[in-house]
């Protein structure tokens, strides 16, 4: 293995530690998601050549989260979203070691970052059928203007595979400076809005919209009421018993 990724994954893990840490002590839930819960189940740990990880919380912990951490003034890593950073463009949360520098040249703006763990809130949607679909599209659209809005810094142009959807999409983001008409901080809040409109409590279905795959992380959320602890690297984490349903 690279020696240098090899760095930020241990980097990584020490923020995860902290993380579960403060998990533990203010008893908020979370769940493995993505490629962090393929490691556990396939390589007790990291997926060899992954480089960052992935936990998701019901939206409810996410946000008594978000109150906890902008409140503590002696964190020992940097904790970012645009709830707690006026400056911030991230919607989703994120600790960060900023003793850990990487270089990102996946998008048309080669950046720098640090190592970094992402926290995703689950969210609630609607119990009928036809609203949950009426409500996945809206959010689809309301995702895009998301990403257009800050298109240079965040649209990842080097997956390949991508749909032919996908690529149209990408390509008129190159044609049409989206940057300067879309207001991101606007964008963010009713994303932010239109997310927390059905309770994860009352819900059947939750989803890990701001992830990855967007809606193919969506499940029954009896999914996640039945949970166990994974290896991972030298701790344990928690994530559903179905590993099986969740990652196929």
């Amino acid at each position: 293995m690279d020696s240098n990724l090899r760095k930020v994954q241990l980097a990584e893990l020490e923020i995860l530690k902290y993380f579960i840490d403060i998990c533990k002590k203010n008893n908020l839930k979370y769940f493995m998601q993505g490629g962090t819960f393929l490691g556990a189940v396939r390589h007790k740990g990291f997926i060899p050549w992954d480089d960052d990880i992935d936990i998701a919380m019901p939206r409810d912990d996410y946000e008594k989260l978000i109150k906890i951490v902008s409140k503590d003034k002696n964190n020992k890593f940097v904790f970012d979203n645009f709830k707690v950073n006026k400056e911030s463009l991230m919607y989703v949360s994120r600790f960060e070691n900023r003793k850990v520098k990487i270089e990102d040249s996946s998008t048309t703006k080669t950046k720098y970052r640090y190592a970094w763990i992402d926290i995703f809130p689950l969210d609630g949607m609607p119990n009928l059928k036809l609203l949950r679909i009426i409500h996945k599209y809206h959010l689809l659209y309301i995702r895009l203007l998301f990403q257009y809005s800050q298109y240079s810094n965040i649209v990842n142009q080097k997956i390949s595979g991508r749909p032919l959807y996908e690529i149209f999409l990408i390509w008129l983001g190159k044609m049409v400076n989206f940057e300067k008409i879309i207001c991101t901080k606007k964008i963010m809040y009713k994303l932010d809005k239109n997310l927390m409109k059905y309770n994860f409590a009352d819900s059947n279905y939750v989803v890990n919209f701001m992830g990855a795959y967007k809606f193919k992380e969506m499940f029954e959320k009896k999914v996640y009421e039945k949970c166990k602890l994974y290896d991972f690297e030298n701790i344990k984490l928690n994530a559903p018993s179905n590993y099986d349903l969740y990652l196929t």
